[in-house]
């Protein structure tokens, strides 16, 4: 006769955002943890999250742990480094076109005072600080991109070993 044993399990819940939803999804697996349920977080549209369960029996378990903490951190690092490489950019395009909304407005002063020179000047500036922004960040953004890429792939290897080793640990026969 088949008799079943009892599986004691302990629970976690994970809130990341979409854009690495993948890379969790393919690693926790292999520290033990069974993806039961994956949705969207009702109160924040950029996040998923995930409902695991891990035998607690499973052999290993304190290694485990180490290993799923550094896989952790090094997500938090590569997460960190890419929000870094639109920040940046980002402020510097803002605060461009906020400057043309400043020269903007000092050529509308100037106008109301008579002075046709310097008002076509304030406003070329203007018009320069609002078109500029855009290409501002592409170019800024691929200057990120390229220092921080080589740093993002590193932590990615890092990431790939330690889901080896965990893999190894947690299903070995």
């Amino acid at each position: 006769m088949n008799k079943q044993q009892f599986i004691g399990y302990e629970y976690r819940k994970l809130l990341v955002d979409k854009e690495f939803s993948d890379v969790y999804i393919d690693a926790y697996p292999n520290f033990g943890w069974e993806v039961e349920m994956e949705g969207k977080a009702k109160e924040r549209p950029n996040k998923v999250q995930f409902s695991m369960k891990r035998n607690r029996k499973l052999l290993n378990q304190a290694e485990l742990k180490r290993l799923q903490n550094k896989f952790e951190a090094s997500m938090s690092d590569v997460e960190r480094m890419e929000k870094q490489k639109k920040l940046f950019p980002t402020i510097q395009a803002c605060l461009l076109g906020l400057f043309g909304t400043f020269f903007m407005a000092g050529a509308v002063f100037a106008s109301n005072a008579g002075s046709l020179l310097f008002m076509i000047f304030l406003g070329i500036l203007g018009f320069l600080g609002w078109i500029l922004p855009i290409p501002l960040y592409r170019i800024q953004f691929g200057r990120a991109s390229r220092r921080l890429q080589p740093l993002i792939d590193e932590e990615y290897d890092v990431i790939y070993k330690i889901c080896e080793k965990a893999y190894g640990l947690s299903h070995f026969e």
